[in-house]
């Protein structure tokens, strides 16, 4: 197994397109190919199905995709680390985020940030929100984003918005205008489920159950480009943050469904402890004003 093989499986589990994730690798699409091909031969099952739409995830195959994403991590972490070690006169900030940079107003928080703080080196790493306290504690951020309440005492929290979470489905579910929508309807329909440790997770369960509903989970997927994806794909239903529903509906990938009264707190913060630090105080009231004081658009 070589680590190209699992960029290529990781980048076609994202885009669902073969040629699509080739063109992102800077490699051809018979190299793509051939490389999940090979990794599918070594581990002894399909990682993908193929259809004429593109390329849509196996559930073993989205299972063996958070293994695949460890590993990367982790070789990630080792040329952080090797960075860190350099001799530099910038001061390095690693700000974890949780979701797309778009919907967190990155652009905005880079410019700012590059104002007020011209010493310092932005770097930006993909971090789940069920990971957020321990990236936090053990140094692989020192600051960043996260959905949900983290209870930990060691975290400066600073809570931003409170996101409404949708129903998405697929387009070609039968939806005619003269048909009801209700949870009972999608309860009878498969669901793409978030992760045990996802902060939606428990807050979506606890929703359904107050609801007396028990919906038909057939795979949990703590990814939010991937759930997209799969919904696309006809796998089933799920649920999404508004923004980043109305996006993939706004790109024609699947349909959305607003009678759910469920929400999602969107959070910034770094270690308690760090509060006397004058750069991360300082980056935690630029995040503060951009969202609590200038207001938002979402």
């Amino acid at each position: 197994m070589e680590l190209y093989q699992l960029k290529t499986f990781i980048e076609i589990a994202r885009t669902g397109n073969l040629t699509e994730a080739a063109a992102h690798l800077n490699t051809s699409q018979p190299a793509a190919s051939a490389h999940i091909k090979a990794l599918e031969k070594e581990v002894g099952f399909s990682l993908f199905f193929r259809t004429s739409k593109g390329m849509t995830i196996t559930e073993k195959g989205s299972k063996l995709l958070l293994e695949a994403q460890k590993i990367l991590g982790t070789l990630e972490n080792f040329y952080l680390k090797a960075s860190d070690l350099k001799v530099d006169s910038m001061e390095t900030i690693r700000i974890g985020l949780n979701t797309d940079g778009q919907l967190l107003r990155i652009e905005k928080l880079i410019e700012s940030i590059s104002g007020c703080l011209p010493q310092v080196e932005l770097h930006f790493i993909d971090v789940k929100s069920e990971d957020f306290t321990q990236d936090l504690t053990n140094s692989k951020i020192n600051a960043g984003f996260y959905y949900g309440n983290v209870a930990h005492t060691a975290v400066h929290s600073i809570k931003l918005y409170s996101f409404k979470m949708v129903v998405v489905y697929p387009k070609s579910w039968d939806v005619s205008p003269k048909k009801v929508l209700n949870l009972e309807y999608f309860a009878a329909k498969p669901w793409i489920w978030t992760t045990q440790g996802c902060p939606f997770y428990k807050q979506s369960i606890d929703y359904f159950l107050q609801q007396d509903i028990v919906p038909q989970k057939i795979m949990y997927v703590d990814d939010e480009a991937l759930i997209g994806k799969l919904v696309q794909g006809e796998i089933g239903c799920s649920l999404l943050a508004e923004p980043i529903a109305i996006q993939f509906a706004n790109e024609n990938m699947l349909q959305i469904w607003e009678g759910i009264d469920l929400y999602i707190d969107l959070h910034f913060g770094f270690l308690k402890d760090k509060k006397s630090d004058p750069v991360l105080f300082e980056i935690g009231s630029i995040v503060d004003r951009m969202w609590n004081e200038d207001g938002i658009s979402i």
